[in-house]
């Protein structure tokens, strides 16, 4: 079989490589194969290559991977892992008429008169539809395009073209920082004992509800195992919410949460602010009392910097400052 072994950024990994005198020409291909397969499944998928390459140099079959024939084995082989899986089911089933035969080395005029359909308010016939937004369309090509790249993962097309597809940029950022009077005014409208000591536990932490709710007190602070980045991180405690960590264990559902905090909110007449906007307010707390972002992306347990210069325009006076620094004297030195 035509499978070698190599050694990529140190670790080691199949490759396969096809050479062939066909029909009077010299065909040469190679691939590296997935990271992490077994050598016998490394073997299986060059058979299934070899024969593939056989059989479109010959005239055998036409090389054509549909977007469906992508989306098919990826619900096939992936369908059961996914935590969205009945919500992402749903969506490629309801788009499947406009994906199903396109064939998938073909994205960019097809992805543009996709998203021209979505925002679309009329259907093919003329009947009215209801067009989606930005952030929809977003997702449901996100689907699309993860099938499409996990098709070209397991060899069922050769060239990943998911790069040419057009897919709607989406600003969800938001710029609402409450400060401690509005998480005050809100805490004290709650009637919910969890979701009050929540509250301030989220302006003085920066976690976010799901932390919130499964942290661990220990003596260095809340620990958290699993976090959306993937890394486990210890959040000290604040000295204004001690004695809640101490005393509050949370127990409700993010049904009852959510409930409560919507009646808080609007309560005491923020009906527009939502909780993750405690974490926004937290790191607005930081950088005010000189904070460096850096700092604040490890408490906020962000994985990479980009995530926290989203606060970087709340910088601008200690900017400022340092610019005004510029040729100042300091003993004798000019």
């Amino acid at each position: 079989m035509p499978i070698e072994t190599i050694t990529k950024a140190g670790r080691r990994r199949y490759r396969w490589t096809f050479e062939r005198i066909i029909e009077g020409g010299r065909v040469r291909k190679a691939k590296l194969l997935p990271a992490g397969i077994s050598r016998k499944e490394a073997d299986d998928l060059a058979r299934k290559w070899e024969a593939d390459q056989y059989a479109h140099l010959s005239g055998a079959r036409k090389a054509s991977v549909t977007i469906g024939d992508c989306v098919q084995a990826h619900v096939t082989d992936k369908g059961s892992t996914w935590k969205d899986g009945r919500k992402r089911m749903l969506i490629l089933k309801k788009w499947a008429p406009e994906y199903a035969e396109q064939d998938a080395n073909d994205l960019h005029a097809w992805s543009t008169k996709f998203v021209g359909y979505m925002r679309a308010s009329a259907d093919h016939l003329g009947r009215p539809k209801r067009p989606l937004s930005d952030a929809a369309i977003r997702n449901v090509l996100a689907y699309i395009r993860a099938s499409i790249k996990y098709a070209h993962k397991i060899g069922r097309i050769e060239v990943d073209q998911t790069a040419r597809m057009v897919i709607p940029a989406v600003n969800n950022e938001r710029h609402h920082y409450p400060q401690r009077k509005e998480m005050l005014e809100i805490a004290r409208a709650c009637k919910h004992r969890e979701v009050r000591a929540a509250i301030r536990i989220a302006f003085y932490s920066g976690m976010r509800r799901g932390e919130i709710l499964r942290a661990k007190v220990s003596r260095q602070g809340y620990s958290l195992d699993d976090t959306k980045n993937g890394r486990p991180r210890i959040i000290p405690i604040h000295p204004r919410v001690a004695v809640l960590a101490r005393r509050v264990r949370f127990t409700l559902t993010v049904k009852q949460f959510e409930e409560a905090w919507k009646k808080a909110r609007t309560a005491a007449g923020h009906p527009n602010t939502k909780f993750h906007d405690l974490r926004h307010g937290a790191a607005s707390e930081m950088i005010n009392a000189g904070i460096d972002l850096f700092t604040v992306g490890g408490v906020l347990g962000h994985k990479s910097v980009v995530s926290t210069k989203r606060y970087s325009h709340l910088v601008t006076d200690r900017l400022a400052a340092a610019v005004g620094k510029i040729g100042q004297k300091r003993g004798n030195l000019v």
